[in-house]
């Protein structure tokens, strides 16, 4: 039987992979494998492994001197000590979870794999160089790539504060959460991935994987709403408002040398309409996503609800 190695395992969607893939799989620990060292890499990968890499560092709104140097550590170099490690050991296939971010900013419909833009921000350069690399190793290691839309659900920080604004009961909106936006919930993710392993149709190939369609942000708070039992009020806040408010935030967070929690590359992903087409890799693979919206935001609010319990308990 072939061995799932996955790196990545102790963070959001690499322990949700864990959860949901019905397929054993191995996680080392970061103390037995760490990217930034090859020579600890090569040790828990075998000849014939399937090997998903889910590490990274994710924070997009990043633009500290210390985050773009975690971004270019992670994202690139580890990448780069990972691919090398592969190829050395002749594993079966690399799974490398990357994002549609490495195609710079979109609004539109049916945004395909080939359909490449400018990126904007240090998190998304860092996700296309990472691609670009594995391009070096393709003539000698089967890559997949896989690049999730807008991934939300139990434990990420955008659910927990939709929720928090739903139990307040008054959620500010930019345009009133018109804007179509293109979430998939983290068990869709892993069924993607689970989909990709071993499969010779997705070798040496570039996917996006996500939802059929985009959501309304309007849309997914009153999912959650409903899932939660309330009823809040929406207020449409003009977008120079938000832009305003954004601006402040990052100049705040620069100053502290901290990612801010909103800024203005976030802000447009919350203001501009797009969707990505699955298509490609619902040809090669049969792929349907197995959570609706509903089904993910009720697990999501089950999540917050169930948190915000133990922390009353243990007061």
């Amino acid at each position: 039987m072939t061995r799932v190695v996955l790196f990545g395992g102790s963070g959001f969607v690499g322990s949700n992979l864990l959860r949901y893939i019905d397929i054993e799989m191995l996680a080392p620990s970061e103390f037995d494998a760490d990217l930034t060292r090859i020579e600890s890499l090569l040790p828990v990968i075998e000849p014939g492994d399937i090997v998903v890499n889910a590490a990274g560092y994710a924070n997009a709104t990043d633009r500290s001197k210390k985050g773009r140097a975690l971004f270019q550590q992670v994202n690139v170099d580890g990448l780069a000590n990972l691919a090398k490690a592969c190829a050395e050991k002749n594993v079966a296939q690399l799974v490398h979870l990357s994002s549609v971010a490495a195609m710079g900013r979109w609004n539109g419909q049916g945004i395909t794999e080939d359909m490449m833009r400018p990126v904007k921000s240090p998190y998304a350069a860092s996700k296309l160089e990472g691609e670009r690399l594995l391009c070096e190793f393709q003539d000698r290691l089967p890559i997949t790539i896989l690049r999730p839309t807008s991934v939300f659900g139990e434990g990420r920080g955008l659910a927990r504060s939709l929720c928090s604004f739903v139990e307040r009961g008054i959620i500010p909106l930019p345009r009133g959460g018109r804007a179509t936006i293109p979430f998939t919930y983290i068990g869709n993710v892993a069924r993607a991935v689970e989909l990709s392993l071993g499969n010779p149709e997705c070798l040496g190939r570039k996917f996006i994987i996500g939802d059929e369609r985009s959501y309304p942000l309007r849309e997914v708070v009153l999912a959650l709403a409903k899932a939660m039992g309330r009823r809040p009020r929406i207020i449409s806040v003009p977008t120079p408002i938000w832009w305003a408010a954004a601006l402040g935030i990052e100049i705040v967070a620069r100053v502290g040398n901290k990612p801010p929690l909103l800024d203005r590359g976030r802000l447009d992903t919350m203001t501009c309409s797009v969707s990505y087409s699955i298509a490609a890799f619902q040809k090669a693979t049969g792929y349907t996503p197995p959570f609706g919206l509903q089904e993910a935001c009720e697990r999501i609010a089950a999540w917050y609800l169930g948190q915000r319990t133990d922390g009353e308990r243990a007061l």
